[in-house]
């Protein structure tokens, strides 16, 4: 115990498949149900909600998970080695036990967020880390935002010299719209070795900041975090 990280200790199986364990919550007289799909690796979902006798699994999927050696690989890394992780949705048949995949975003990504008052409900707009190109595999440097309904996409890139962390999305009191509010998210800034933290307007991602917080100081990368409206002092 202590020798290693949780990451360091996970062997990815390639050509064996993966598989979705399905616990019923609401019964005990239903049965689990084990189904196997392609092999892939998921980090993080962006939600999960149901529709009659269907599932449905959105998350952020990689065909295989690259081994990363954190002693050296982090200082010089070559990202074309590394497979990116793009959205896909799982329909899950609970009937027919069977299930489909569609990739439903397919520019590298990780970090989901969503108005958390869809979450286990069917939503419209996800907001996410990405790459400054559209294409390949880079550090996440733009927040991008997808419209699953049209298809939609806006960008809010921090390139050259900014890299994002995890983007949160707080909601307008009373908004109407389900991107009604405003999306806070940290910035490393590598010219000046200090963190920013921005707010963006959650329904034009694109427009120009609401509002940068420059700190005297960087903040270490972290995983997650949560806006909450209470005050602790």
């Amino acid at each position: 115990m202590g020798l290693k990280g949780a990451g360091e200790c996970v062997n990815f199986q390639q050509g064996k498949p993966s598989q979705l364990i399905i616990i019923p919550r609401t019964t005990r007289d239903k049965k689990v149900k084990t189904l196997e799909i392609d092999a892939g690796f998921v980090f993080h979902h962006v939600n999960a909600f149901e529709e009659g006798n269907n599932i449905y699994l959105d998350s952020i999927s990689y065909d295989s998970l690259s081994q990363v050696n954190f002693e050296t690989d982090y200082k010089e890394i070559d990202f074309d080695s590394i497979d990116p992780g793009r959205v896909y949705r799982l329909k899950i048949d609970l009937d027919g036990e069977t299930v489909d995949k569609k990739m439903i975003e397919s520019r590298s990504c990780e970090f989901p967020a969503i108005n958390p008052k869809n979450f286990g409900r069917n939503y419209r707009y996800l907001f996410i880390g990405t790459t400054h190109k559209d294409r390949g595999n880079a550090p996440f440097q733009a927040i991008l935002k997808k419209d699953l309904l049209t298809g939609e996409k806006q960008v809010h890139s921090f390139a050259p010299q900014g890299y994002v962390g995890e983007p949160i999305f707080v909601p307008k009191p009373n908004a109407t719209s389900e991107d009604e509010g405003w999306v806070l998210v940290m910035i490393y800034d590598g010219d000046q070795h200090r963190s920013d933290l921005v707010i963006l307007d959650g329904e034009n991602l694109e427009k120009e900041p609401i509002a940068t917080l420059h700190l005297k100081h960087h903040i270490p990368y972290g995983l997650h975090g949560n806006w909450t409206s209470e005050v602790f002092i």
